[in-house]
């Protein structure tokens, strides 16, 4: 028993040593152990309707919370924290996009650490399964039970060294590894409700649920139809995603530069755009062209601009009316409603 405990320190030891060198900033281990409150949290979520459409969230909900159902014989469970945080870049036609996707795509920088780290676990045997925001796993619960941080009530997850501006992944492994025990920061919201306060269409709710049918980052992202109309003068200037929860919690005042080169760096493309730029925006492979490798491409063009629509309409740009015009009379009739409800705010 005493040499297995020696192996897994030092497993564990040179895991999180490996994770630093890598280049991630935080790294904490917990065991793989089903997640019921968790669950039940989730599957409560889901039948409220706050996941809107996105049906592959319905999916596999068994595995989200529990590991043993996606990799047989796990044991642990290493989460990673990577900073992303930067000051806005101001557009001159002053519409934001959210910070992290103001850089490279992170699933394309997160990824190809994984990859590595796969390799390395593979010399000590072991058996693993990665993801970065994307399959079945409970990421944020998961980061929470490791004591990386807690759940805000924006739904965050919320770091003493970051703030919540941070990526997580998730490795499941079937290695026996040292859990992290609860640090002396005992972070928590208390009586706060900025973020709620300042949701402008009271998307977040009490018990740290996200209606996403009233989400600007989902509306803007996730979303493949129409914005409702209610909601479109509520998106203000957001033109892809959503950082108001975010820009106003107290804990982000720790909020740090990333070292990450990819998320320091604004795309070339993404520098130079203008709302006008995406409103004659005519093919998908124009689209891809300007945004390629940045998580604008998520949205996709009809997406994108439908939300340029949006934000021109909000701001009230009379120069763009010529771009909205044409698009009013778009094949595509989801364009061509955005772009004449837009020609009606600026008009009026």
């Amino acid at each position: 028993m005493q040499i297995m405990n020696l192996e897994e320190k030092n497993n564990t030891q040179q895991i999180k040593a490996f994770a630093l060198e890598l280049g991630f900033d935080v790294v904490k281990i917990t065991s793989a152990e089903k997640l019921s409150d968790a669950g039940e949290f989730y599957e409560k979520w889901l039948q409220e309707g706050n996941a809107a459409d996105m049906e592959y969230l319905k999916e596999n909900t068994e595995k989200r919370y529990t590991p043993e159902e996606i990799l047989t014989g796990a044991r642990s469970i290493i989460v990673l924290g990577l900073n992303y945080y930067k000051k806005d870049y101001q557009f001159q036609e002053k519409f934001r996009i959210a910070k992290y996707a103001m850089g490279r795509d992170y699933h394309k920088v997160i990824t190809s650490k994984l990859k590595k780290f796969a390799a390395f676990l593979e010399k000590m045997s072991a058996s693993q399964k990665s993801y970065v925001d994307f399959g079945p796993t409970m990421e944020r619960a998961f980061a929470a039970k490791s004591h990386m941080g807690f759940i805000g009530k924006n739904a965050c997850i919320i770091t003493r060294e970051y703030g919540s501006y941070i990526f997580l992944s998730e490795i499941i492994t079937t290695l026996e590894l040292t859990p992290d025990e609860p640090t002396k920061w005992k972070g928590q919201c208390g009586s706060c409700t900025r973020c709620i306060d300042i949701c402008p269409t009271g998307a977040i709710k009490s018990d740290k649920a996200i209606d996403s049918r009233l989400c600007i980052s989902y509306l803007t992202i996730e979303n493949r139809g129409a914005i409702p109309i209610a909601l479109r003068p509520k998106i203000g200037n957001w033109l892809f995603g959503c950082d108001l929860c975010q820009d106003i919690c107290p804990h982000n005042v720790r909020a740090q530069p990333t070292r990450v080169t990819d998320f320091q760096n604004i795309p070339l493309g993404l520098q130079t755009t203008s709302l006008g730029q995406i409103l004659s925006i005519e093919t998908d492979e124009e689209f891809i062209k300007i945004f390629a490798g940045t998580p604008l491409t998520r949205a996709k063009r009809r997406g994108l601009i439908r939300n340029a629509c949006v934000v021109a309409g909000n701001l009230k740009l009379t120069e763009l009316l010529p771009q909205l015009k044409k698009l009013s009379q778009s094949d595509d009739e989801m364009i061509a409603e955005h772009a004449q409800w837009a020609e009606r705010q600026i008009i009026v």
